[in-house]
């Protein structure tokens, strides 16, 4: 399959079948996943693409800011109120930052983890039910159905790599959960050939060069894979570094290493000048 997704070959191939399963089967079979990896390793990036690939719809919940339902904040029945209007298409439902549920060393730890066993409580209730009450307009609840929904629970778990059902028990995840979301599947780190591969693919890159257009494309990425190169070893913002340093080449007016930022014009077409 054909894809944008860099570095990540294996995976796309399995969870290419998990969603090929999803869709073909009306979504009667709905595989619930965890996916873990590094941060910037892809994890949003491969599910939002495979997603348009198989015309799926998506919908992303951030699991660091879910409060257990009853408290003031963000309840799971808010995160996922969209499904209302959803037509009851097949949707994947991305939880990010999963691993946030999970806290040690908090000095409320016995507070945070009360708070954060009820969140995975209510996880694990909503994957054994049909439908599920969410906040509707005015205040009111309504029940969505759950039944065209496929769950993905993502997380870097402290950058571990080829984490297993065991070690997610390790984490905290409880065993009924992970008896009902027993696949799990790693984002690998990216390479540098990979970084590279990134920068030379940018579509904000070429945004950048539709406005300095006496800027040549191959000044960027020299420039940049250089720096790459330099700070891989201690890079930890996966790909997410690559966007950084192209917005950084442009604001800066090519100069990467100077710490005085060239005051830029913003007018149709930009010039360092």
């Amino acid at each position: 399959m054909e894809t944008d997704i860099i570095g990540q070959d294996v995976l796309i191939k399995d969870l290419s079948r998990i969603f090929e399963i999803f869709k073909a089967s009306d979504c009667e079979l709905r595989p619930h996943f965890i996916l873990t990896g590094e941060s910037g390793s892809g994890k949003s990036f491969t599910i939002k693409t495979l997603c348009d690939v198989f015309e799926l719809d998506y919908l992303e919940v951030n699991a660091a800011q879910i409060t257990k339902e009853g408290t003031a904040g963000n309840s799971i029945s808010k995160a996922l109120s969209p499904l209302l209007r959803s037509g009851n298409t097949p949707t994947i439902v991305f939880v990010d930052e999963f691993d946030k549920l999970f806290i040690s060393g908090n000095s409320n730890s016995q507070l945070a983890s009360e708070s954060t066993t009820e969140v995975q409580n209510e996880f694990l209730k909503i994957l054994e039910s049909e439908t599920t009450s969410v906040y509707d307009n005015y205040g009111k609840y309504a029940n969505a159905l759950l039944k065209n929904t496929l769950f993905v629970f993502a997380g870097a778990f402290n950058n571990e790599p080829d984490i297993t059902l065991d070690r997610l028990r390790d984490f905290g995840v409880k065993t009924e959960f992970l008896g009902r979301v027993g696949l799990v599947y790693n984002t690998q780190p990216l390479s540098l050939d990979s970084l590279f591969i990134i920068l030379e693919k940018s579509t904000l890159l070429k945004k950048y060069l539709s406005l300095f257009p006496e800027v040549k494309s191959a000044d960027v990425i020299n420039t940049i894979k250089e720096i790459l190169t330099e700070t891989f070893a201690n890079n930890t913002l996966g790909a997410r570094s690559v966007n950084t340093l192209i917005h950084q080449y442009f604001i800066k007016g090519g100069k990467l290493r100077n710490k005085e930022v060239k005051e830029i014009t913003f007018q149709k077409k930009l010039s360092f000048n």
